[in-house]
């Protein structure tokens, strides 16, 4: 596999008490939110660095926010990340540009983000190898309706169009999308991601993130 081929593109948001994780601020603050997101963001990275080794792909992060706050400019020099700026619009618009962006330089994106400890190198070799000629499109379901993953090769607008964001049915929705215009997708394990305060425990629980 040429180095070129893969690409994994990161979502991520400045790390700024109030403004991230907010659903978890009710149970841990502000600060404890933002502790508990530095956290997902650093293990989602050192993922990230385990697969260019494992899978000679190349990465990148993509910001909602300030691009050079110093925590993106931290995380992005440790792990030597070039930084990019998401584009304005809903989510599924993000994910659009992103991945008609990086696709044009590389066979294949996987586009992530942060909320998946679970998440391993095994999920991403599983996800790259599902993309072919014949099925552009790659969808890691979340546990709770959505997803976790989405990778192609030949990104259209299609399955981020008419999308409930931040919903369960956003999964499902996508299917529908999907099928109405006769694209093909595979779909790898689901996994579970990082919402509410039970999802926190659960981390816990699994020795994925700590306390404190």
């Amino acid at each position: 596999m040429p180095v070129s081929s893969l690409h994994i593109a990161v979502f991520c948001r400045p790390l700024i008490p109030g403004e991230v994780k907010t659903r978890l601020i009710p149970a841990y603050g502000a600060d404890g939110a933002a502790r508990l997101y530095a956290q997902l963001v650093e293990r989602t990275l050192r993922t990230v660095d385990e697969a260019r080794t494992a899978l000679g792909t190349s990465a990148s992060l993509w910001v909602a926010g300030d691009v050079k706050h110093p925590s993106v400019r931290g995380w992005a020099d440790r792990f030597e990340l070039p930084v990019h700026a998401q584009c304005t619009g809903d989510l599924g618009e993000k994910m659009l540009h992103c991945l008609s962006s990086m696709v044009a330089a590389y066979e294949r994106v996987l586009l992530i983000g942060t909320d998946c400890p679970a998440l391993h190198v095994d999920h991403l070799r599983a996800a790259s190898d599902a993309i072919s000629e014949t099925c552009p499109w790659v969808f890691t379901p979340a546990e709770d309706g959505g997803y976790v993953l989405v990778g192609s090769r030949a990104p259209v607008a299609a399955p981020f169009v008419g999308i409930a964001w931040s919903t369960s049915s956003v999964m499902a929705q996508t299917r529908v999308a999907l099928k109405a215009k006769t694209i093909k997708w595979a779909e790898t394990a689901p996994l579970w991601d990082i919402d509410e305060a039970a999802d926190v425990e659960r981390a816990f629980a699994e020795g994925l993130i700590v306390r404190g």
